[in-house]
């Protein structure tokens, strides 16, 4: 072989050695550009199908749950494209187009009575969620701005509603544990809360707080003066206590 038929050789065999490396990368590359996506897609088919069934009743309405389904479709129809041998989401695709082809969904979510903050916080976490899944819903064309804007306001709606049921329910119990000064606070807090919002639409709850919050400060005083008189009754009944004591023991020396 002459020395450039073996340069030519060796040249080809390098070039076929550096396009197999890319294209195996390349391959590689796609792959995990391919797992990275189900995976996501995943993850969003989970977090809409768990506020769909984890959202209280009392913010659950009929077209919020075909919203929610629709996304859920939109997802699914994107997972299965992607992985076509998912028979998970093929199956749950299916219930979700079935339960759309009905017209109108069946709402079954309890309604939940928030009792503490940190079930305040939860539902709060799934209201904030929703309206991260709905943005992505819009930026997907499944809604327009217009509807988008309208969620937004409802959901601010219901977050007002948690916090305000939250400081009440919180005031309630503290009243009940004859502590009006922490029912007090509570009120205060909701007050507070109401201001920020700076909504005129919120007057009529703050009226009502800043009465409760007067009825408050009335049953503290109330409580404070009523511990006041019953510590001054105790102290003297102490002192004619020992009063008599020491009389009997005068008595008792002047006898011996």
């Amino acid at each position: 072989m002459s020395p450039l038929l073996i340069g030519s050789l060796v040249a080809i065999g390098v070039l076929v050695l550096i396009s197999i490396g890319f294209i195996s990368h390349s391959l590689e590359r796609s792959r995990l550009e391919r797992a990275r996506q189900t995976a996501e897609l995943n993850a969003k088919v989970r977090h809409a199908s768990t506020i769909a069934a984890q959202l209280p009743g009392q913010f659950m309405s009929a077209e919020l749950k075909v919203l929610l389904l629709n996304i859920e479709r939109h997802l699914l129809s994107q997972l299965t494209r992607l992985d076509r041998k998912n028979e998970r989401a093929e199956r749950q695709l299916e219930q979700v187009n079935q339960q759309l082809s009905l017209g109108e969904a069946t709402v079954d979510n309890p309604p939940v009575a928030v009792t503490s903050e940190a079930q305040a916080k939860e539902i709060r976490q799934l209201l904030e969620s929703l309206h991260k899944l709905i943005t992505q819903a819009q930026q997907d064309g499944l809604l327009d701005k217009a509807a988008l804007q309208q969620w937004s306001v409802v959901i601010r709606q219901h977050l007002v509603s948690t916090a305000l049921d939250m400081f009440q329910a919180l005031a309630r119990q503290a009243l009940q544990q004859g502590k009006p000064r922490v029912a007090k606070l509570q009120y205060e807090r909701a007050i507070a809360y109401l201001q920020k919002q700076a909504n005129p639409a919120h007057a009529e709850q703050l009226a009502l707080f800043k009465r409760l919050h007067r009825e408050a400060e009335e049953a503290a005083i109330r409580s404070e003066q009523a511990s006041t008189a019953e510590s001054s009754e105790l102290g003297t009944g102490l002192q004619a206590l020992e009063a008599d004591d020491d009389a009997w023991k005068k008595k008792a020396v002047y006898d011996d």
